[in-house]
């Protein structure tokens, strides 16, 4: 079957760190020695020697094996190159540094403070940063750029937060409403800034790492105190013009339900984001109950969270089958913190998806994501460090 696009650019990617990964593991080698190593033919790893050197992730020698002349590999200066992860979450704020391999290797937060005006959040990003940076492990190493992830639509053309039509977008203050985001923190951190939505940056890290390796075409749905989700098209991600693609909390199914704060009614968010959940079970475990405690709880076999839990999962159904029939993903992935629910959760998603997505259509893949709590950070940092090529369309 030939590959498109999407797909051949994303196995030259992986192709590429199966060589880097080899040399970090192994240290200077031959290209046949290469091949052997990462499977690959000779022609085709000595392809990817070429990219790799001129992007001054790898270098060359002449050297000798087995008593013949021989190029060596070794890596270079641009593969010790980290990229920044920067999150934007509901409740807290994060910077890490992440390396091409998805290895978080030093990570700071701060909790955010309620409607707190742009200019102050990004000062307080700054500091995070410059952490970051300075810790031992990080000072040392080239810095290829930052990726800052919030958990809000971004607009792709504009590269800013959209006013969301009127309406208050949640956890940002106004002033982040068009505000030239990477231009004014890339001028403080001296580094290029990519943004993209929390949920785009997790499915890219379960795409290269995690639940979505080897699929094309990707559901995934984000369930914490909000509800998001993101799609990957042949491979590739896809953002939609004002990149309101992928707000399944915002599918609505019930016109006499909850108002949502995006004036709509009967929202997916308003019956299995982290507040209407935990409203339904605070009387049995008390008002400090967190989600991630309502999941593991669920996960235990606790009676209550894992009927609440049940019938979240049938509402993520009635929500979503029609658009996985739409779509026809490969796989359907649950994240965030109410995947930690396990079975509890799956099982019965994947039961009401066979039983109400069009046969037709429905190729029967739902799983967890796998990543946890560091997929939107590693995701971050994968597009820092590869951006518009991880994404379908040009928007630009």
């Amino acid at each position: 079957m030939a590959l498109n696009g999407g797909a051949l650019a994303e196995l030259r990617r992986s192709n590429l760190e199966k060589v880097v990964s080899a040399l970090r593991q192994a240290g200077t080698m031959s290209q046949s020695e290469l091949a052997r190593v990462t499977g690959l033919s000779e022609a085709t790893v000595s392809n990817l020697v070429r990219v790799l050197v001129e992007d001054d992730r790898v270098k060359l020698s002449k050297g000798r094996r087995n008593g013949r002349s021989v190029n060596l590999v070794e890596l270079g200066a641009a593969a010790e190159e980290l990229a920044l992860a920067v999150t934007v979450a509901r409740e807290t704020m994060t910077a890490a540094a992440v390396d091409h391999e998805g290895a978080v290797l030093v990570e700071r937060s701060l909790p955010r403070g309620a409607d707190l005006p742009y200019d102050e959040e990004r000062s307080l990003l700054v500091q995070l940063i410059d952490e970051v940076r300075r810790a031992e492990g990080v000072a040392a190493r080239p810095i290829a750029g930052a990726g800052l992830a919030l958990c809000v639509s971004i607009d792709p053309v504009s590269n800013t937060v959209p006013d969301g039509l009127g309406a208050r977008q949640p956890a940002f203050a106004p002033s982040w409403y068009g505000a030239d985001v990477t231009g004014d923190l890339g001028a403080e951190i001296g580094l290029p800034v990519r943004l993209i939505n929390d949920c785009d940056a997790a499915l890219l890290a379960e795409a290269r790492w995690g639940a979505a390796r080897g699929c094309r075409d990707v559901l995934y749905l984000h369930l914490s105190s909000g509800v998001g989700g993101a799609m990957l098209l042949g491979g590739l991600l896809y953002r939609g013009g004002l990149g309101g693609i992928g707000e399944l909390g915002h599918s609505s199914t019930d016109t006499n339900g909850r108002l949502c704060v995006c004036g709509n009614r009967g929202c997916l968010e308003t019956k299995v984001g982290g507040q209407a959940l935990l409203g339904h079970v605070t009387a049995l475990h008390g008002n400090d109950l967190t989600l991630a405690r309502l999941a593991r709880l669920a996960r235990s076999g606790d009676p209550g969270c894992v009927r609440i839990v049940a019938d979240a999962a049938q509402d993520i159904v009635n929500g979503l089958a029609n658009v996985v029939a739409v779509l026809a993903p490969e796989r359907f992935i649950l994240g965030g913190e109410l995947a930690d629910a396990g079975p509890a959760l799956l099982d019965p998603v994947a039961d009401g998806m066979r039983r109400m997505a069009s046969p037709r259509n429905w190729r029967g893949g739902v799983a967890l994501a796998e990543l946890g709590g560091q997929a939107t950070a590693r995701g971050a940092a994968r597009f820092a460090f590869d951006g518009g090529d991880l994404c379908l369309q040009s928007l630009k």
